[in-house]
């Protein structure tokens, strides 16, 4: 099995439980794609990760490459990843919001249908009646 499958069967449970913080729904998302958590460690390190924008994945292009970082000062950590893991982590945003809306479709169909009674046509109420 590869990595990428593993991940993937790793993901749907993820998806299904993941938090209701959208911060936290991204920082879930991205370790499932892969990105590493530094934690830092010095003085120093700790200014620096508060001086990035909070909240948001900004790229970097360091000796040619570019790495994408999201920088949590609250919690003191930062999340970096490369072009890969930045396009898995993309389609895991994808996945996310594709259960997000299938769920929110029963939710609605569930209320419809507590709304008429349960059938299409609900309690005391059949064609021809009137």
């Amino acid at each position: 099995m590869t990595m990428k499958s593993l991940r993937s069967l790793i993901l749907l449970p993820v998806l299904t439980f993941v938090g209701c913080s959208s911060g936290q729904n991204k920082e879930t998302l991205m370790s499932a794609a892969g990105f590493r958590t530094i934690i830092p460690s010095s003085p120093t390190q700790i200014s620096q990760l508060q001086t990035l924008p909070q909240g948001k994945i900004i790229p970097i292009t360091k000796k040619g490459k570019t790495f994408f970082l999201f920088a949590d000062a609250r919690n003191k950590t930062l999340l970096i990843g490369n072009q890969q893991q930045y396009t898995t982590y993309q389609q895991y945003v994808r996945q996310y919001k594709l259960q997000e809306d299938k769920v929110e479709a029963a939710d609605l169909n569930a209320d419809y249908m507590d709304c008429w009674g349960g059938g299409f046509w609900g309690p005391g109420f059949y064609p021809g009646m009137y």
